[in-house]
């Protein structure tokens, strides 16, 4: 396709060619209709003389001698002059008809009176036949009865035209001997025969122009429809080329030269899966990266445990290095568990109605034991409602469990851990409260990036905990606080979380 201001060679060279054909065709229809009407008025023209020369033969001689007591008329029978005075007044409505009214009556005609008889357009002929007299004057000897009394024309030989109170008449004038013959035509007769003639010759090359018209209008709209449709689709072949060009590292966001509104969901609904494309691949990415940076440390220490068990010169260093080896191991075995737990929060999961009552109950049920025997009791304050939730099971329970278990980490053995569900105006607001030695304000920011663990904290968590609440409880269109606990001691961390109702 033609860019936008350029003329297409194929849309030039077709319209060149169907105006040089339309053109050549019209002129050929023009020069038919004319050379056909020409011809036409020859043969009228040599009628004229025929029947001239056929009255000289056949009754002029006769009648030039003869006694007449008046001009002899030929008249006609009744229904032909009927006819002929029901042509005329079609003559001279036509007179006043549209030229599209002209031209069906040239190319159809009047329904002319023909019989057993004679033809209408009999009355269109007129002859006269004078005598010359001595002294210059001239005596009618017969007449048509279509014809006046007075000549057609002067009496000099050959063809003339004349205007009579009927018309426009066409004469041919013979002079045979002292005999003068007139014969006339009507020229609105002439007229339209000979208009009849020149349409029946160029009808055919007229309906031949039309048809060629017609199928060059028709292949003129199948090109230019070519071309829209080509236009109007020229961005999706631009799209898919692109994405066939698409490199698997490529993350950059589609563009289009040109973007229809049609187009313009289906390009932002592709950017938008190329993004959450690159958030996943970026996520992996970075839990690829966290995975060998915090494992290798672990690792390191198992490898250097299990030297030293080896190495060992009585049970009791062996012994000390294998507890060692299994406090490693148990660290290793929770930091890939929460890893895996942080990786699965940011992922888009199916969602279901989820009770969010009833996972804190399973939670803290689940944990009871270990708390118990750290010696951190844990006190559970559930409300009546259901606290339903659209969400993911499993993340649900991970954010519930990580806030326990981040308690039971940092609060001091002997004191208790309190777990409280409430709903409040179309939310539920969960909070878990320990009286560990809580976190600095300023660090409150940072504690919630993977990894980050404060400095100089008797901890031995993953730094991973809070990140995968936040993760959970973002997609839940909730928000987390860490707050002080009561008396400014402890921690107390309030998450508040829009209800499935609210939503």
């Amino acid at each position: 396709m033609a860019p936008p201001g350029r003329v297409s060679i194929r849309l030039l060279l077709l319209a060149g060619s169907a105006v040089i054909l339309l053109g050549v065709l019209g002129s050929t229809v023009w020069l038919a209709v004319v050379a056909g009407r020409d011809e036409a008025d020859e043969l009228f023209d040599a009628r004229l003389a025929t029947s001239a020369r056929v009255l000289d033969s056949l009754m002029a001689r006769q009648i030039e001698h003869a006694t007449l007591n008046a001009p002899l008329v030929m008249d006609l029978p009744a229904p032909i002059r009927a006819g002929a005075r029901a042509h005329e007044k079609a003559l001279k409505a036509g007179a006043n008809m549209s030229f599209s009214w002209q031209l069906q009556d040239w190319l159809f005609g009047h329904h002319d009176v023909e019989s057993s008889l004679g033809h209408e357009y009999e009355t269109h002929i007129a002859y006269q036949i004078w005598s010359e007299r001595e002294g210059g004057a001239a005596a009618l000897l017969a007449r048509s009865s279509s014809a006046p009394a007075s000549p057609f024309a002067p009496l000099r030989k050959g063809f003339s035209d004349h205007t009579l109170e009927d018309g426009v008449w066409r004469v041919f004038v013979l002079h045979s001997g002292d005999v003068w013959i007139q014969v006339a035509e009507r020229a609105d007769a002439r007229e339209e025969l000979s208009a009849k003639l020149g349409w029946a010759t160029g009808a055919p090359l007229l309906i031949g122009l039309l048809i060629v018209l017609l199928l060059t209008g028709l292949l003129i709209v199948l090109l230019l429809t070519g071309l829209l449709i080509g236009y109007g689709l020229a961005p999706l072949s631009e799209l898919a080329e692109r994405i066939s060009a698409r490199r698997p590292q490529d993350d950059e966001p589609l563009s289009l030269t040109r973007v229809p509104s049609e187009i313009e969901p289906v390009l932002s609904a592709l950017n938008g899966l190329f993004g959450r494309v690159r958030s996943t691949l970026e996520r992996e990415r970075r839990f690829i990266d966290s995975a060998a940076h915090e494992l290798r440390t672990p690792l390191a220490a198992l490898k250097i445990h299990a030297q030293n068990a080896r190495r060992a010169e009585d049970a009791a260093q062996r012994d000390a290095s294998l507890d060692h080896l299994l406090a490693g191991v148990s660290r290793s075995v929770h930091l890939a568990e929460q890893m895996l737990a942080h990786s699965r929060a940011g992922r888009q999961t199916d969602c279901v109605p989820v009770s969010l009552r009833d996972v804190t109950r399973d939670a803290v049920a689940q944990r009871r034991p270990g708390c118990d025997a750290s010696g951190h009791p844990l006190e559970l304050d559930l409300c009546d409602a259901p606290c339903m939730l659209l969400a993911d099971a499993t993340g649900v329970s991970s954010m519930v469990g990580n806030l326990i278990d981040n308690a039971q980490r940092y609060a001091p053995s002997g004191s208790a851990i309190e777990v409280a569900l409430a709903a409040r105006d179309g939310q539920a607001v969960l909070s878990v409260s320990d009286a560990g030695p809580g976190i600095p304000a300023e660090l409150r920011e940072r504690v919630f990036e993977p990894y980050y663990r404060i400095p100089g904290s008797a901890g031995s968590g993953s730094g991973l905990g809070l990140a995968i609440v936040r993760e959970v409880v973002e997609r839940l269109g909730g928000q987390i606080a860490l707050l002080d606990g009561e008396g400014g001691h402890g921690m107390r961390v309030e998450l508040t979380i829009p209800l499935l109702s609210e939503r």
